[in-house]
């Protein structure tokens, strides 16, 4: 298993202007990674004011259960960077 360690950063980019977007979560993915952290980064636009940072760490998750949530872990990922580019891209539509 891996030892390398990802980074979700759930992005709040409610104030910024639609066409902005995705030059601002470029600008964070390459101020963090991989130059200044060996992880995998994982970046999702949230419609929201705030910012937050997850770390999972797959050096410790060994046991069976813990293998069986980190996956839904990063299944729960994936539907929320579906749900979130969803949502921008109503928003983009209004």
């Amino acid at each position: 298993m891996t030892e390398t360690k990802i980074f979700v950063i759930y992005v709040g980019v409610s104030e910024i202007d639609d066409t902005q977007i995705k030059e601002y979560c470029t600008l964070i993915a390459e101020k963090i990674a991989p130059k200044s952290i060996d992880c995998e980064l994982i970046i999702i636009p949230v419609l929201s004011h705030d910012t937050k940072i997850e770390c999972i760490n797959p050096k410790y998750i060994t046991e069976k259960e813990l293998i069986e949530e980190h996956t839904r872990m990063i299944q729960n990922l994936q539907i929320e960077l579906n749900n979130q580019l969803e949502k921008l891209k109503e928003k983009n539509n209004e």
